[in-house]
Formats: structure tokens, C-alpha cells, sequence
């Protein structure tokens, strides 16, 4: 039976962490409305104890937005976890997670703690937060750095303490996809009612592989960040995430209840108030996502878009218009027609082949082919000898490389 997947969606907490991100309190409630509305199980809203604008910031989400579930994080310490909770409690539904540090180079480097303190306090973490909510999850700051005995040993206390979920972290982007399948097998294995959220970090680029193994490993939730965002190299990108398990769900036996068509309006939204636009070739969201140079890519496009497509631009909210034949050195005639006719013009085979020529020496000169670039050879290509002197007073090609070109 197909398994739907939970998310715990960091953007409003591990994304605002990206260095050059601030959110300001109503940004913030925009960008939850905007998830919660997606269906998103779980947002992470903020980290309360670290000042009274976040908290602030938390407290305004728990308190309008109803359809998620609204988390606080916080260090494993009591001030922390009550400080989180007065920013949730009043949440429709709400929850806490606390987190502590668990390798030996955090442990000694860090929290000048030994292994005995730092199990005391994820114990005691959970039964506090317990003591307000059952929805009492616990994350392990890099678990994957972890000794394997060490990790066991936590997770046997919390979850004697009641812990929901407990998240597994890998908090520099360390681990291997193997690596990490093989850690969520060791838990469930003897550990057979746990229940796991995976987070991952993208400093080798192997974030979403590393979510994508968990889950199919047996994790039930997974932490993603919109756009990539996050410390560093980011984390899980959400809209990944969720496109590879939709794309796959019949190989993987896995799904989402995730309302994929607004996937390109929430991108668009968080890069703007974030102030940070997703890199042109990111996968999913990219300006170049949907966007094809080649001209054998092109024609096949133009022929079925499922040739080179495995996304339909319109499942993830992007209108069709926006896939885009980019005009280059490298496309054909196909896409050139196509892009003329985008912008009104008809040629015959013939001018079409002038158009083209006339193009490829354009773009000898100039790096981009602009719109009025390709309309000007549009309109050579139709009428060469009244483009000519045109063409050749505004510079945009040499006259003598025109008329060259057109004679005939």
C-alpha cells in the first residue's frame, strides 16, 4: 500500500538561519499561510528564546494559522522548552521540539559535556515538554557523527519519556545515502515503534538523496526547507522532495498530500521576501527548470514535451508559457520558428533559413538574443532589403554582413 509521507517544513525557522535572510514578523505569517495552505503537516516556525521578535513572530503564526501544526524548537534546557511552548500553546495544534547536541566533537567542542550529561539532558528535555504537550518531538544535532551505541542509548531514553518523533540529523551534510539507510534500519530495528524525521543537510549535494533513502528506509516524516534554503549549503529543498516522490511514487510506494500546483507561487513568494532568487538551473523551481538550448532537446519539446519533461510545468504552477525555447548557438530552426511565432511573425521555409543565418552571426557579437533581436531577423528574413540599412544604422550587425547574408 502507498505510503503518504509527513513534512516538518523548516523554511520559517532553519531557512530564516540561511546568513543574509531576516523575516519580519507579518512575512513570516505569509509564508506560513502559504505552507499550511500547500497542506504541510508540521511548520517550524522560530526558535522563541532566542528574542522577543521571534517569539513574537511564533506567537503571531500559532495564533492564525489553523490547518499545520505549529512547532517551537528549543535547546534542551527548561527555559527553552517553556519559552517555546508559551509561543505555541495557543495553536490549533501545536508542538515542541528539543534538541541536543550528540557527537563527541559537539559534545566536547560545544557543550563541555559528557555523555552521561547530554543523555540526562534529552531525557529530561522530553519529559518537560511532555508535561505540556504529547505532541513532544526530539531532534539529535548531528547523529550521523555519532557513535552508533551512543545514539541508541538516547533514543532508549526519550522514548521511555513518551518522545513522538525523533528526529535524525544530519546536521553537516556528512552522511552517505547508504550510510543513512543503513542508520534508519539499526533504529527500527531495535527500536520497532519508533518514529522518525529525517533532517538533512546539503553540504556534499546529497541532501534530498539522503531524505529520499531515509524515507523509503522507513522514515515516516522528513525536514525540508523551500528553495534549498537553510545554513551553508541548505537543506532537503522542499519542492524536491516533493517532486522526486510524486514523479516516482509507483517505484517508491510512496506519496504526498502536498498541492503541488503552488509550488512555483510559494518559490516565488519566499525568494521574494527572502531577497534570495533560487539559482537559474536548481531543479524544480529554477528559472532554467523547464527552460531548453539544444536544438535536438528543442525539437523534441516542440514535438513532445514528455521527450525531454519528466514534470509537467503545470503540476508544479508554472504556466505553460514560461517553458522556454532559449535561442542560442546551439538551437535549430524548430525552436526559432517556435519563438517567431510566439511573437507573431510567419516565415516560409525559406526565410526561416535567412532568419537563422542571420541569428547565428547576431550571436557572434552578442552574448543574449533579446526580443528585439530576433524580431529585427524576423523581419530582415521577410523583407531583407528594407531591413538592411536598419539594421546596420543601429549597429546591431554590420551591413556589408547583412546584405552578405540576404542577397539572394
Amino acid at each position: 500500500m502507498t505510503r503518504t509521507i509527513k513534512f516538518y517544513e523548516t523554511t520559517l525557522r532553519d531557512g530564516e538561519q540561511t546568513p543574509g535572510i531576516n523575516y519580519f514578523a507579518e512575512e513570516k505569517l505569509e509564508i506560513a499561510r502559504a505552507l499550511a495552505d500547500m497542506g504541510f503537516d508540521t511548520l517550524d516556525c522560530g526558535f522563541p528564546i532566542s528574542g522577543e521578535p521571534e517569539f513574537e513572530a511564533v506567537q503571531l503564526i500559532a495564533r492564525n494559522v489553523h490547518n499545520a501544526e505549529i512547532c517551537a524548537i528549543a535547546r534542551a534546557f527548561p527555559g527553552d522548552i517553556d519559552r517555546a511552548w508559551e509561543a505555541v500553546k495557543d495553536a490549533t495544534h501545536s508542538a515542541v521540539q528539543p534538541f541536543v547536541s550528540t557527537s563527541p566533537l559537539h559534545r566536547e567542542a560545544k557543550l563541555g559535556k559528557t555523555r552521561p550529561e547530554v543523555l540526562e539532558l534529552a531525557r529530561t528535555a522530553v519529559a518537560r515538554t511532555r508535561a505540556y504537550t504529547d505532541h513532544a518531538d526530539f531532534a539529535l544535532e548531528d547523529t550521523t557523527r555519532t557513535e552508533h551505541d551512543f545514539i541508541l542509548e538516547v533514543v532508549d531514553a526519550i522514548m521511555k519519556e513518551g518522545v513522538r518523533f525523533v528526529t535524525i540529523c544530519d546536521t553537516v551534510g556528512f552522511a552517505m545515502p547508504w550510510e543513512f539507510g543503513e542508520l534508519i534500519d539499526e533504529l527500527r530495528r531495535e527500536f520497532p515503534t519508533i518514529r522518525i524525521s529525517a533532517h538533512c543537510h546539503d553540504d556534499l549535494g546529497l541532501a534530498v538523496a539522503n531524505a529520499i533513502t531515509a524515507l523509503r528506509h522507513g522514515a515516516e516524516r522528513v525536514d525540508t526547507c523551500f528553495n534549498g534554503l537553510g545554513e551553508r549549503a541548505g537543506n532537503a529543498a522542499t519542492e524536491e522532495v516533493v517532486m522526486a516522490v510524486r514523479t516516482r511514487r509507483k517505484d517508491m510506494d510512496l506519496d504526498v498530500a502536498v498541492d503541488t500546483t503552488q509550488i512555483i507561487p510559494t518559490s516565488r513568494l519566499i525568494a521574494r521576501l527572502s531577497g534570495m532568487q533560487p539559482q537559474w538551473t536548481k531543479a524544480v523551481v529554477g528559472a532554467n527548470a523547464f527552460a531548453h538550448g539544444g536544438g535536438i532537446h528543442q525539437d523534441g519539446v516542440l514535438k513532445d514535451a514528455r521527450t525531454y519533461e519528466i514534470m509537467r510545468p503545470e503540476d508544479i504552477g508554472l504556466p505553460a508559457h514560461e517553458r522556454r525555447m532559449h535561442v542560442g548557438k546551439l538551437s535549430g530552426r524548430a525552436a526559432l520558428n517556435a519563438q517567431l511565432a510566439e511573437l507573431g511573425y510567419t516565415l516560409t521555409p525559406e526565410q526561416t533559413s535567412r532568419a537563422f543565418e542571420l541569428v547565428k552571426h547576431v550571436l557572434g557579437k552578442k552574448k543574449v538574443l533579446e526580443e528585439m533581436d530576433l524580431r529585427r531577423c524576423a523581419e530582415t528574413a521577410i523583407n531583407p532589403s528594407a531591413a538592411v540599412e536598419a539594421l546596420a544604422n543601429e549597429g546591431v550587425v554590420a551591413e556589408g554582413a547583412v546584405a552578405e547574408r540576404t542577397a539572394g
